[in-house]
């Protein structure tokens, strides 16, 4: 599935779920702030990618890091191979 987004401050991806996927986030303009269940964070601008993949379980949150500059991007999420869906979640 592939979702585009175009999100600024206060919109955004509050905390949810993930499990049994992969998911790769690029960054066409703007930035987007990441954290997860697992203390992991950063941010990724124009250009960047990021690739996480879920497997057993992960909590994290994407949000744009502007109220004024919206963050533009798309993000692919890719079904994980059966004997992959409950590995470590990593990125």
């Amino acid at each position: 599935m592939m979702d585009e987004f175009c999100v600024a401050l206060p919109a955004g991806f509050p905390d949810h779920p993930h499990r049994g996927m992969e998911t790769v986030t690029y960054m066409i303009d703007g930035t987007m702030l990441h954290e997860d269940s697992r203390g992991n964070q950063g941010k990724i601008g124009p250009g960047d990618m990021q690739w996480m993949t879920a497997g057993k379980g992960i909590v994290h949150a994407e949000v744009p890091a502007s109220f004024t500059e919206p963050a533009y991007g798309f993000q692919l999420w890719i079904n994980l191979e059966r004997k992959r869906k409950y590995c470590e979640p990593e990125y």
